[in-house]
């Protein structure tokens, strides 16, 4: 099986296809606490901002939290924690997303969304 897991080796951050990453996993990632991971990670889900994996899920008291997270919680906590690798993380995005044209990326699916 292909690894899911985003690593940051030397300031440069591999992203596979599709991410599929525990709580554990991702505080590794950003060299946080798993209690720091995980308490972020349910304010995230409870602002709406992202969501975990539903197909395998763990029932703490009355609900229901996902196993796994995808690319949009991994970067939503980018942007949460102070760290060294989140940091990375966070320039890293914003360079492919200047060069992607950032006005190509927001405008048009709007315009498109109004066409409809």
């Amino acid at each position: 099986m292909e690894n899911r897991t985003i690593t940051i080796e030397n300031g440069i951050v591999h992203i596979p296809n599709e991410t599929r990453m525990s709580i554990l996993e991702i505080a590794n990632l950003f060299d946080i606490f798993y209690q720091t991971a995980k308490r972020e990670i349910r304010a995230i889900e409870k602002s709406g901002i992202a969501s975990g994996d539903t197909t395998s899920c763990t029932i703490e008291g009355q609900i229901i939290c996902p196993d796994y997270y995808g690319l949009e919680m991994v970067i939503a906590l980018a942007f949460r924690v102070k760290t060294a690798k989140a940091e990375v993380m966070q320039k890293w995005l914003l360079r492919k997303i200047s060069k992607a044209g950032i006005t190509e990326m927001l405008i048009l699916p709007i315009q498109n969304s109004m066409l409809n």
